[in-house]
């Protein structure tokens, strides 16, 4: 059971140890570390299932957590535009959700097959 939800643990394993890092390096003001940090934790955040698909290996697994990775975008999102918009509310916490909607939705209806265009 906990074997079908390796990708997604390596994937929150992955983005724990990232978020830590960038509030580290912001702390120390290591502003290209943190850059670098912060705009790997973006591209995480957007392309989550397809991130979850390319960490699976087995085949047969690929819709479930691209299904878990897409849904787990949106609230990563949501945190992502809370944090754009200086830790408050904007429109960016409605937009960044609906963009990585939609990179899941393009993603999703690749015309390759059920690997989803990634293997």
């Amino acid at each position: 059971m906990l074997l079908r939800y390796r990708s997604l643990f390596i994937y929150a394993m992955l983005f724990s140890l990232l978020f830590v890092l960038h509030i580290i390096f912001a702390a120390n003001n290591q502003k290209i570390l943190f850059r670098v940090v912060a705009i790997t934790i973006t591209i995480m955040s957007f392309f989550c299932g397809p991130i979850c698909v390319i960490l699976e290996t087995k085949n047969e697994l690929y819709g479930d957590v691209f299904q878990f990775g897409m849904i787990a975008s949106i609230p990563i999102c949501i945190g992502l535009g809370w944090a754009f918009n200086d830790m408050s509310f904007g429109s960016q916490m409605v937009l960044f959700p609906l963009v990585s909607l939609l990179i899941h939705s393009i993603t999703r209806s690749s015309p390759v097959g059920d690997t989803y265009g990634l293997k």
